[in-house]
């Protein structure tokens, strides 16, 4: 009987080549899928409507010791997954000699003690065109702190007057009507709430505009925030 032929062995390195290969195709294949996922993701909508991603913008803000840039998005958890640990945010648009911002001193510094352990307030102060709206840095921290500056509230009062307690939180300065513009507003004060990672969770015009259901500031708090 004749011997059985031995296999002929594979050429050396021979068997690396192919992993490499499939390694190569296995990572090809999964990035190709990662790719479509992301091209076929709903693009958020950005704007001041509720759910959808808030304008983000970057300018001055006063913190109480000098001014620095300022982000918005900074402020954000992208990885928010609807639990309590991160901070919410309240964004208060305003202008220094706008009365109606004057009288809400008082609200907003009661919103403040009572919410900021759970939400970031930051004020956008905005100098409207109007007769004795003309403001300056200077008028923006009296009336963040509470400091003697003639000139708040359409050039009646001292800022040292304003209703409520000095604000521990920054003041960004908008005179421009920039971020206003941005977010499509053209009066104060307009107050939103955002979640988290940056979506517009409350939007004043919205409730207490023409057809609202009328909700507050502090309802609004109560419900988005305090049942988490």
């Amino acid at each position: 009987m004749m011997a059985r032929r031995r296999a002929k062995a594979a050429p050396k390195g021979k068997d690396e080549d192919v992993r490499t290969v499939a390694m190569l195709v296995t990572a090809g294949i999964i990035s190709l899928v990662v790719a479509i996922s992301v091209i076929l993701a709903p693009i958020p909508q950005v704007g001041p409507d509720e759910g959808n991603q808030a304008p983000d913008f970057v300018a001055d803000a006063y913190n109480g010791f000098g001014w620095n840039e300022y982000r918005l998005s900074d402020n954000y958890d992208w990885d928010w997954n609807g639990s309590s640990d991160s901070k919410w945010m309240l964004i208060y648009f305003m202008d220094t000699d706008c009365p109606y911002c004057w009288v809400d001193g008082d609200e907003m510094s009661q919103l403040h003690s009572e919410w900021s352990d759970r939400v970031n307030f930051v004020t956008v102060a905005a100098e409207l065109s109007i007769p004795n709206h003309d403001s300056t840095r200077g008028e923006i921290e009296a009336f963040r702190d509470k400091t003697s500056y003639f000139g708040c509230n359409s050039d009646r009062d001292d800022c040292i007057d304003r209703p409520g307690t000095p604000n521990d939180w920054p003041y960004i300065d908008d005179r421009s009507m920039t971020i206003m513009n941005m977010w499509g507003l053209s009066g104060t004060p307009v107050s939103f709430i955002l979640e988290p990672d940056g979506t517009v969770a409350w939007n004043k015009n919205k409730h207490q505009g023409q057809g609202g259901d009328g909700e507050e500031l502090s309802e609004a708090l109560q419900r988005l925030v305090g049942g988490q």
